[in-house]
């Protein structure tokens, strides 16, 4: 294969020769813009070397958003329904805007330093600044492995760190206060649920009775209510928060209590009341609401006179008390569903100090308080 270099008005272009076509017209591949003749040479060298061992990909013509879409599509059966809509407001209102109506192939280092610029410019926080720049990542990485491009040029990007904030979690004591001033709430046994067993919010919302066992002590997690509190999704965060988590004697009595106050109440609304099956349901008997347990809770949390947390915080405080009480990692790590316990270790980093100072003390104790 033979190529060549010439010099067009002030740029210089190389022209590599492909041979013949079925009709004998003579099939040329060129490129111009080129500096200097030194840096066509070098651009022809390394086509003609990518030509002979079958490695050049055509640059692609697909705008980024039309790769998007059709990206998305086929993880269709992949995604839940709360992934594709999430990533589909990250396409319109973020991405699209501003890496759109680029050509996929045309998407360089510099075009996605400068997004990344452009969201922290928005005010986004850390991490969704993270989650976008994941979906561009992946999409270009399954690009790249189906050949559209012959890199994933976000994979050369330094990826957005995410500042860890420090925890808020309860005290003991804070817990005890919290509990005093919620018992008459209607969500009371969610807020129980979030304490001691560290379920997420959707999962406790779209928990059904089927997977509480009150004579075991046991429930499942295998399905979550949607954010905005419309669908029950089969399945949960990620294939390690499907489990079963062992409940505390006094959870299961409020439990048994809390079912029969709900029969109680099916009783009194009769035709009135629409049996979802799910263990914290409004007065009417349908899936609890996302915004109603959140502003409850924050009023119960001003009442209580503790400190302001975010209702995930609690699953932060039912594993940081346990860490407190010397209970092994790894079940915390099974409670709360995490794929390793690496991460139940990384996120509560935090309560490591004291368990070392409290580790230090009782091998002085078992090796040398004897001498």
């Amino acid at each position: 294969m033979k190529g060549s270099t010439r010099k067009v008005g002030s740029k210089w272009q190389y022209v590599v020769d492909l041979g013949r076509d079925s009709g004998g017209k003579r099939i040329q591949k060129r490129k111009s813009g080129f500096k200097t003749k030194k840096e066509a040479e070098q651009a022809l060298a390394k086509m003609i070397t990518e030509l002979n061992a079958r490695t050049h990909i055509e640059p692609s013509k697909t705008l980024f958003k039309q790769y998007l879409i059709d990206w998305l599509d086929s993880k269709e059966h992949s995604f839940s329904a709360q992934t594709l809509s999430l990533y589909r407001s990250y396409f319109t209102n973020h991405i699209w805007p501003v890496l759109g109506n680029l050509a996929i192939s045309k998407l360089t280092v510099t075009h996605l330093q400068r997004f990344i610029v452009e969201l922290r410019n928005k005010g986004l926080s850390d991490t969704t600044v993270k989650r976008i720049y994941d979906v561009v990542n992946a999409a270009l990485a399954t690009a790249e492995k189906q050949q559209v491009i012959p890199k994933n040029v976000a994979s050369l990007v330094d990826k957005p760190k995410i500042k860890r904030k420090e925890m808020q979690i309860w005290s003991k004591e804070e817990v005890h206060r919290f509990f005093e001033v919620s018992k008459e709430s209607r969500y009371y046994i969610a807020f129980l649920l979030a304490l001691t067993t560290g379920m997420r919010q959707g999962e406790i919302l779209g928990l059904p009775w089927k997977n509480v066992d009150l004579d075991t002590g046991l429930l499942s997690v295998s399905q979550t209510l949607s954010h905005d509190g419309k669908q029950i999704v089969s399945g949960a965060k990620t294939n390690s928060s499907i489990r079963t988590i062992a409940l505390p004697r006094f959870v299961v009595s409020e439990l048994q209590r809390h079912k029969i106050q709900t029969a109680k109440n099916r009783l009194l609304l009769g035709g009135g009341y629409e049996d979802c099956g799910l263990v914290v349901r409004s007065s009417k008997g349908t899936m609890g609401n996302p915004s109603n347990l959140r502003r409850e809770f924050i009023q119960l949390i001003k009442k209580a006179g503790v400190p302001f947390i975010r209702f995930h915080d609690m699953r932060h405080t039912h594993a940081s008390l346990l860490l407190q009480e010397n209970i092994n990692p790894k079940v915390i790590s099974e409670r709360l569903g995490h794929s390793k316990i690496q991460t139940t270790l990384d996120v509560y980093s935090h309560v490591m100090p004291n368990m070392q100072k409290e580790a230090a003390q009782k091998f002085e104790d078992a090796v040398f308080g004897a001498m």
